[in-house]
């Protein structure tokens, strides 16, 4: 009958429409959620095991790295905040992001001093591509990819400070081109209150987003915490064992390499005869160490409410990261801004991927774009620069002969363009 004819032509219908739909649901169902996680200034050594004598408790990082990759030999490509960042969101070179600067509308071949990023309506970012292929995405905490997002006295600082050779030292014990708690004239600030409020907000935002978002979903957080001035609170403080920290080999001023001795004085870190004593105290340099790494302690338990929340084992992948690291007192510094490890050097881990492995060879935060998107399900673009981390956590065929890290802005190493090419373990 006409009434039956018609129930069997909606029946296959909803056949057809299912064939066709089902499969694409599915497949929404299976792809990866991502947490993608940047914390500020860590130096890549602190989170491997032994590190310090173990002087930092990292339970929720120790958690991550025994169900997935933790790769050892990790660097940033550039180490500075936002020139950093521009080359993992993009997964390509500073020297291949062109841009017109926000200062002047100048035309700049790559992000080179930390007044330059992404141009404004670049829109190949990895959470961009992840949206246009179905993911739900969002940004919290802080960003700082874009060209401007830095003071104007750090683009001038990068193309007009010089000094001259041979070097003398200031009278007041160097140039200081940040304010002084931020570099070696500090002794490590504890408070009573919590210093990194906006960083726990920041994770809550994430988090809210996450437990309410259609999947697939992408959330990425910018963590402040670890970046200079070196503080903390009571609380973290007191899970750092002192006599556990270890003190750095500082050398004479007369016996320091040139560009050594530049980059300490433009950090302020050569002391004015007056301090002298106060400055090369062993327990004040150790104290200021102390406190970076309860800054480290902190933001584990600040990854801890992320593993807490959205730790599934199945459908949802952690990445974390920072965009380059601190010399916390080595060499004579703080801050960045050079080559050895300390600056160079990031940590890096992704969880779960069903196995543990620790990577040595090594890799670079470029590769976190090819990564991401693998996890995705997604290639990477053609431009991109790095390469999927997934199969070298694996174990499968992966040849890469060295990274590059390189930079050219304020407080550098030598004051110009310094390309480090890590093939082996030079700078230490």
């Amino acid at each position: 009958t006409t009434k039956t004819n018609r129930s069997r032509m909606a029946q296959l219908l909803a056949v057809v429409v299912s064939f066709y739909f089902f499969p694409a649901a599915l497949g929404a169902l299976a792809r990866k959620n991502v947490v993608f996680l940047v914390v500020e200034s860590t130096d890549g050594r602190t989170w491997r095991e032994g590190y310090s004598n173990d002087v930092i408790p990292l339970p929720t990082i120790r958690f991550l790295q025994s169900q997935g990759a933790s790769f050892e030999r990790h660097y940033s490509n550039t180490p500075v905040c936002c020139p950093s960042r521009a080359t993992f969101w993009s997964g390509r070179h500073a020297h291949r992001i062109p841009h017109t600067s926000a200062l002047g509308g100048l035309n700049v071949g790559g992000v080179w001093n930390n007044y330059e990023g992404l141009p404004e309506d670049y829109d190949e970012r990895i959470d961009q591509i992840l949206q246009r292929n179905g993911y739900a995405t969002k940004l919290t905490g802080k960003l700082d990819f874009t060209t401007g997002g830095h003071s104007e006295n750090v683009y001038l600082d990068a193309w007009t400070k010089y000094v001259q050779f041979p070097y003398d030292i200031p009278a007041g014990g160097g140039f200081y081109t940040e304010i002084p708690d931020e570099q070696c004239h500090s002794n490590g600030s504890v408070y009573e209150e919590e210093q990194f409020q906006e960083d726990w907000d920041a994770t809550e935002e994430a988090l809210s987003f996450a437990k309410n978002a259609p999947r697939p979903w992408f959330v990425y957080t910018g963590h402040k915490i670890v970046h200079p001035p070196y503080r903390t609170s009571d609380k973290w403080s007191a899970v750092i064992d002192r006599d556990k920290v270890t003190l750095p080999k500082w050398i004479p001023p007369n016996e320091m390499h040139p560009c050594d001795f530049q980059h300490s004085m433009r950090k302020g870190c050569l002391p004015a005869a007056a301090n002298e004593t106060w400055f090369y105290d062993a327990d004040r340099i150790k104290e200021v160490r102390a406190v970076y790494y309860a800054m480290i302690a902190e933001y584990d338990a600040i990854v801890g409410r992320y593993v807490d929340e959205l730790w599934d084992n199945s459908s949802t992948v952690f990445v974390v990261t920072s965009d380059h690291g601190d010399h916390q007192m080595e060499h004579q510094a703080t801050y960045k801004m050079s080559p050895y490890d300390a600056s160079a050097s990031v940590p890096l881990v992704i969880a779960p991927l069903g196995l543990t492995t620790v990577v040595t060879i090594p890799t670079q935060l470029v590769d976190l774009k090819p990564t991401v998107l693998d996890i995705a399900g997604l290639a990477a673009p053609d431009d991109a620069d790095g390469l999927s981390l997934l199969p070298l956590a694996r174990g499968d065929a992966f040849h890469r002969d060295f990274v590059v890290s390189q930079f050219h802005g304020t407080s550098t190493w030598c004051q110009s363009m310094s390309v480090n090419v890590i093939s082996c373990n030079y700078y230490v």
